[in-house]
């Protein structure tokens, strides 16, 4: 008798997952580029300079990494469909309340806060919802959902820029928070994977594997002590920091983050303060970058899913080219270079982007700790919060001492420079051993 069993679909119902993940990052996830052109002259006003507007930002960040401690629990209490419209309903809410702010702390605080911490449960959710979806394709899944952020990043800065216009910030930020709440439609698509799963017969399961995603169960051994603290280290997978390849790759990634990030806060006032554009100009500029970016997330991941290439050289490889396009952006000051240096810098901030969390993935897959990849994911953002809280706010106050936006650009060059260093040393001690 030939028995079935069930395995994700690695498609079918699993492609509506990924619009509703696109949809969601088009209201929520690309907002976080349009932040200097939608709060800088506000925050001016309230007599904030660059160090106030990187405090805003990195706690935004903290409050969105350091989430990763308790959206797990969330995610596996209620699934990813109520995690990710719960946080597509807290982004909205703190970008409402912020167009009542007349103080720092009152942005602090429903920005940085509460909508840090919706996009930390959509973000987390989202790939949760993904990856349990997906095996083969994985890599074209994530970009294709990775491009509503891209959408959302070519169209917003228009609009935010439109409304200021003539709303000025407090009806440009109420309007754009109605637009958040939009998140909802797409985290409604996101049904569990169990009401889609197909059948297969023994011979072909017994050689698929799960979505690495699945396996969040630890194992356990009943040898060991049953202290709090043997039972809160097994639950957090506290074991995998001890291996240092792992702790290498976390810092890399989360230094590449804090550069990332701190680039998009300064690069509306780079293009306005240093090379002296317009809003219109400068607008078309990040419209410019985004344009590339998104394109690069509907093609590449497919191709670095058919040719087999490592997420992590390829994560590699687009650093190495960043720090390229930075360096050569910092220099330019008219609008056609700057046009040109925007698009090539979003085609490799793209390919960054969407090999983040495959990177890590891949890791656990290759050594065989699959079950610890939702406390990877953890660390991982953990990691970079702390790194964006003290390098991020450096930077900031490294632009207010030296008053150069294209210092700061090659400032957060160093920080890239230090992932490739840091990588390309363990290549180089892995295989000379």
């Amino acid at each position: 008798m030939v028995s079935s069993n069930k395995v994700p679909p690695d498609g079918g119902y699993g492609w509506v997952i990924v619009a509703g993940c696109a949809v969601i990052n088009i209201f929520n996830q690309s907002l976080i580029s349009v932040f200097g052109l939608m709060f800088g002259d506000y925050l001016s006003d309230l007599g904030e300079n660059a160090f106030g507007a990187a405090l805003v930002m990195n706690i935004c960040n903290i409050s969105l990494n350091f989430s990763g401690l308790i959206t797990g629990p969330i995610i596996k209490k209620f699934n990813a469909r109520k995690a990710s419209i719960l946080g597509s309903l807290l982004t909205g809410g703190a970008l409402t309340a912020c167009s009542y702010a007349t103080e720092m702390w009152q942005i602090i605080l429903s920005y940085s806060l509460v909508f840090g911490f919706g996009l930390g449960l959509i973000q987390s959710s989202t790939f949760v919802a993904l990856n349990s979806y997906f095996k083969n394709n994985k890599g074209k899944a994530v970009g294709f959902a990775l491009a509503g952020t891209g959408i959302g990043q070519i169209l917003m800065p228009l609009l935010v820029q439109y409304l200021l216009d003539i709303f000025s910030f407090r009806g440009t930020t109420l309007i754009i928070g109605g637009l958040a709440f939009n998140g909802v439609v797409g985290a409604a698509l996101l049904q569990p994977v169990e009401w889609h799963k197909k059948h297969v017969l023994d011979e072909e399961s017994n050689n698929e594997r799960l979505p690495l995603i699945v396996a969040t169960s630890t194992p356990t051994n009943p040898n060991k002590s049953d202290s709090g603290w043997s039972k809160l280290a097994a639950l957090m997978d506290v074991a995998i920091l001890k291996k240092v390849s792992f702790l290498n790759l976390i810092i890399g990634l989360g230094l590449a983050y804090t550069a990332s990030t701190s680039f998009s806060l300064f690069f509306p006032y780079f293009l306005q303060k240093t090379a002296n554009l317009d809003m219109f100009q400068t607008a078309n500029c990040m419209s410019m970058l985004s344009t590339t970016d998104l394109l690069t997330r509907v093609t590449v991941p497919a191709f670095v899913d058919r040719m087999k290439f490592s997420h992590r050289n390829t994560f590699l490889m687009a650093g190495l080219c960043l720090i390229i396009a930075r360096s050569v952006m910092a220099e330019m000051r008219s609008i056609v270079p700057l046009m040109i240096t925007s698009a090539f810098y979003g085609i490799f901030r793209s390919i960054t982007i969407v090999n983040q969390n495959l990177t890590i993935a891949e890791y656990c897959g290759e050594k065989g700790l699959e079950s610890m990849l939702p406390n990877a994911l953890g660390f991982n953002m953990i990691t970079k919060g702390v790194l964006v809280l003290s390098l991020g706010q450096l930077l900031g106050w490294f632009v207010d001492y030296t008053g150069s936006y294209s210092l700061n650009l090659h400032a957060q060059n160093l920080l890239l420079v230090s992932t490739c260093v840091l990588w390309l040393c363990e290549m180089y001690f892995k295989y000379r051993d």
